[in-house]
């Protein structure tokens, strides 16, 4: 049902939208308003403007979003109707960007229309957590080396054998972070091999230019202001499981940053937008794997 939805949210958007009966040079904040009042649908209920979420479920051939909660099915995941980052916590410094992940959420929204949430205050899950199985993917960022306990790294194995996608982004290349992370996904999934991203690679490379593309790039497909080392994936039963990022998107998307023990300078560390550009491209670039991830 999850991928049914999305599918028809990316492809029937226009079509089914009140707002395409706009017409040209009208305010479609007030044909909105008017369609609320006369008893529509808010636009919270799916991402998607003017669409409710039976409405939806109708374009993807499917009974109503009401009628389908009645009986729960086995592979029911909360909040299947709007994209939701968790993030994970382990024995290393894995809140070192307390802002990143709400601020590329909201950029997100504003960019693809589509309902997302970043739980607020934080609440981040661990690999032994049994709701891991109830979200599809997990965000995951540090400086420092960790390992995972024998109940982790059966955690993370069940979750990336069901489908799962991690998205571990690594906060300033060069720090153990890196290392410990490809040994600790190597120990969960030892027939798993990390392979360099680019965009030469067959159907993973749609990832680099899903949304957004980019005129100039380096060799490993990136924007040019996001370097030269290139993301790293590991496939799991034929789908995209791992993503490792070395450009450190995190402390791009964070607008301000507060002190940290691991940040005691707090903004003024992270201030990644010196380069104009930067942060844009690393906002682009996230929007790209999130709707890679959610679409394959």
């Amino acid at each position: 049902m999850r991928m049914a939805l999305w599918t028809a949210a990316l492809a029937c958007v226009c079509a089914s939208s009140p707002l395409a009966a706009v017409e040209e040079g009208e305010d479609w904040r007030t044909t909105l308003a008017e369609a609320e009042a006369a008893g529509a649908t808010e636009a919270s209920d799916t991402g998607i403007v003017g669409l409710s979420a039976d409405e939806l479920a109708a374009l993807a051939g499917e009974e109503s979003a009401e009628a389908a909660d009645e009986e729960v099915p086995e592979d029911f995941i909360r909040n299947r109707r709007r994209f939701v980052m968790r993030e994970m916590k382990f024995n290393a410094d894995w809140d070192t960007d307390p802002t990143a992940v709400p601020a590329f959420v909201y950029q997100f929204q504003r960019r693809t229309g589509m309902d997302a949430q970043a739980l607020q205050p934080r609440k981040p899950l661990t690999f032994d957590d049994p709701e891991l199985l109830d979200w599809p993917m997990v965000y995951m960022t540090a400086h420092h080396a960790f390992t995972l306990s024998d109940a982790e790294t059966a955690g993370l194995r069940k979750f990336l054998d069901r489908g799962g996608f991690v998205f571990s982004d690594d906060c300033l290349y060069g720090m153990p972070y890196g290392p410990a992370f490809h040994g600790e996904i190597k120990k969960a999934l030892p027939e798993g091999d990390f392979k360099p991203l680019n965009d030469k690679v067959d159907g993973v490379s749609m990832l680099l230019k899903q949304k957004y593309a980019w005129t100039h790039v380096s060799e490993t497909g990136l924007p040019m202001k996001l370097g030269n080392n290139p993301f790293e994936y590991v496939l799991v039963h034929g789908h995209l499981g791992v993503l490792y990022t070395p450009p450190d998107l995190g402390c791009m998307w964070e607008i301000s940053s507060p002190p940290t023990p691991s940040n005691p300078l707090g903004a003024g560390m992270h201030n990644m937008d010196m380069e104009a550009g930067k942060r844009e491209d690393a906002y682009r670039i996230g929007v790209n794997v999130i709707l890679y991830v959610m679409t394959h």
